[in-house]
């Protein structure tokens, strides 16, 4: 009986971490971009928008959102990747003619899928992203 008190005391203690503070936060006076405003993503109090170097001013900044977007989908797109792999899903065909290996003959580990693929195919796929990012 006293173990489940416990539990359920550290239970409601860990669900208090995510609750806002009972108390306001006292606003603080800062020098911020004047591009920015309370509202807008990326502008947290009570720091506002932190940039110490102050290279948002000479920066498009909806390039970089843009790019961020880009690039999480291809993360999520890798991680099912690894998943439809290491789930025995292998695309029918050949990943190189010339050394005879199928997409079926690559192992499902990472290192070892990694030396699997030959460098004209590395070479391939860092061509195909230097290309995408500009």
């Amino acid at each position: 009986m006293q173990s489940a008190a416990v539990v359920a005391l550290a239970l409601l203690e860990s669900a208090s971490a995510f609750t806002a503070p009972s108390t306001p936060m006292r606003s603080v006076s800062r020098a911020s971009a004047t591009m920015f405003s309370e509202g807008d993503l990326g502008v947290l109090p009570p720091l506002g928008v932190f940039d110490p170097l102050g290279l948002i001013e000479t920066r498009d900044m909806r390039r970089y959102e843009i790019m961020e977007i880009k690039h999480g989908r291809a993360a999520m797109l890798g991680f099912l990747h690894v998943i439809a792999i290491e789930a025995g899903v292998r695309v029918p065909g050949y990943l190189s003619t010339s050394q005879n290996l199928k997409f079926s003959d690559v192992p499902a580990g990472c290192f070892a899928s990694l030396e699997a693929v030959p460098t004209a195919g590395w070479l391939q796929i860092m061509l195909t992203t230097c290309m995408m990012e500009t």
